[in-house]
């Protein structure tokens, strides 16, 4: 069976970016659509970690209560490297935001699935769902110029197959043809929309090794609550606290601890001997001589090699696009991924609306990958540096070129800017797009 439509912008992928641009472009009143291969929202895990200006963004669009809320609000970071009497020692805190202009000078935590809870339900009182679980099998753009010019033409057709609801992979024979005026892939580190567009990821990966628990913890460590970046000589450890009592740990490991399908760049698990628990014993020698154990079960854990890479372009045409981690990927550690991607949609959706109600010309579009591909570009050669520091092996007399405490809190600090999202800017280039013989007009109930 197969079902055509039209539709202003078709949202490919309904994670935070995908949501933030959902949400937003209804909340303007543009006919738009979200798709998702998942047949469920996340439940657990993923990223967790909302900046200051992702906090003021949220308010804007009326959802920073709930944020506020349910999430856990992080204020202090605790630096620990080893002790002369081995094991670990505190050696500084310091405020976990640093940037004196922050409206909200703390990050709130709360994992990815709650977040997007928040999305969905104000969609939902919106007259807005995702359609899932449904996949892209094809993107046509248009080679006309003329067709490519006018904004508000269906310059793109794509292909939607419905999936059983069940198990998320069996066609159920539903074919759909949807006819679209944009097009955002916000589908994810392995992009079908970027790799069917032909876009290319330039970067590369690292031989850096991480595995990622969550749980109850109960533990002697005087800084549970705190975020803290741990030196041991048994590898480095970062604690972020979570809503309710849950804690995150972020453990470094070895090459010799996992099976790396280099193909794909990603852990093997199936062949990998290192599990949660395994994880949790590596987190236990980096905090010795302070204790750690789990309360009940582990709530979610994964493991995963940091790769550092930005697209080539982040659309075709200024017709399809694409956001989050499908134009960016980076260490988790520094809490940006969840913040980017909704911060690249929320760039986006204003200068969507603008041009499909003609209040500025189709050439605006163009900023967007001028500014989010700037600042991506920004991320990487900060996570660089940040991934480095991190997974390097702390100073000591026998290790003089190791990571140093003043070192590490010096970034952190001269860093703080840019992390909290307070301290971004983009170059002046609007001339180039408002002809001055135009008149723009505002209008009073669209939110931007």
């Amino acid at each position: 069976m197969s079902v055509e439509s039209h539709v202003d912008v078709l949202v490919i992928g309904a994670g935070p970016a995908g949501l933030m641009c959902a949400h937003g472009l209804k909340r303007a009143g543009v006919n738009v659509r979200v798709i998702d291969k998942r047949p469920k929202k996340v439940a657990a895990g993923q990223a967790d970690g909302i900046q200051p200006r992702t906090i003021e963004v949220l308010q804007s669009y009326g959802l920073a209560e709930r944020l506020l809320r349910e999430g856990n609000q992080m204020h202090m970071a605790g630096f620990y490297n080893p002790s002369p009497k081995g094991g670990i020692e505190r050696t500084g805190r310091a405020a976990d935001v640093t940037a004196p202009t922050a409206r909200y000078p703390f990050e709130v935590t709360l994992h990815q699935g709650a977040i997007e809870a928040i999305f969905l339900d104000s969609m939902r009182e919106m007259g807005l769902e995702v359609d899932r679980p449904i996949v892209p099998s094809a993107l046509e753009l248009s080679t006309d110029e003329k067709v490519l010019k006018d904004p508000n033409s269906y310059a793109v057709k794509a292909t939607l197959n419905h999936l059983d609801s069940e198990d998320g992979k069996t066609e159920t024979g539903v074919v759909e043809i949807v006819h679209a005026k944009y097009v955002l892939g916000s589908d994810g580190a392995h992009s079908w929309v970027r790799k069917t567009m032909g876009i290319n990821m330039d970067g590369e990966q690292t031989d850096y090794i991480w595995g990622v628990v969550d749980l109850v913890p109960k533990t002697d460590f005087p800084d549970i609550r705190n975020r803290c970046a741990i030196h041991s000589n048994n590898g480095s450890c970062m604690i972020i606290p979570r809503e309710g009592d849950k804690v995150r740990l972020y453990i470094q490991l070895s090459e010799n601890d996992v099976v790396v399908d280099r193909a794909t760049g990603r852990v093997d698990k199936e062949k990998t001997k290192v599990g949660p628990e395994e994880l949790l014993e590596v987190g236990r020698k980096s905090l010795s001589p302070y204790k750690i154990d789990k309360v009940g079960d582990i709530d979610w854990w994964t493991i995963y090699l940091i790769g550092q890479r930005v697209a080539s372009k982040f659309s075709v045409h200024e017709r399809v696009f694409i956001a989050g981690d499908a134009c960016h990927t980076h260490s988790p550690k520094a809490g940006q991924g969840m913040n980017a991607s909704m911060n690249d949609t929320h760039n986006l959706i204003w200068k969507l609306t603008h041009v499909l109600r003609q209040w500025a010309d189709i050439s605006l579009l163009k900023t967007y990958e001028f500014e989010r591909r700037k600042y991506a570009q920004d991320l990487i050669e900060f996570d660089k540096k940040f991934a480095k520091l991190f997974s390097g092996k702390p100073r000591s007399d026998e290790f003089q070129d190791g990571v140093s405490h003043e070192e590490f809190l010096e970034a952190f600090q001269t860093f703080g800017g840019f992390t909290s999202g307070i301290g971004i800017t983009t170059r002046p280039h609007l001339h180039l797009l408002f002809p001055t013989s135009w008149n723009q007009s505002t209008n009073p109930s669209l939110i931007v």
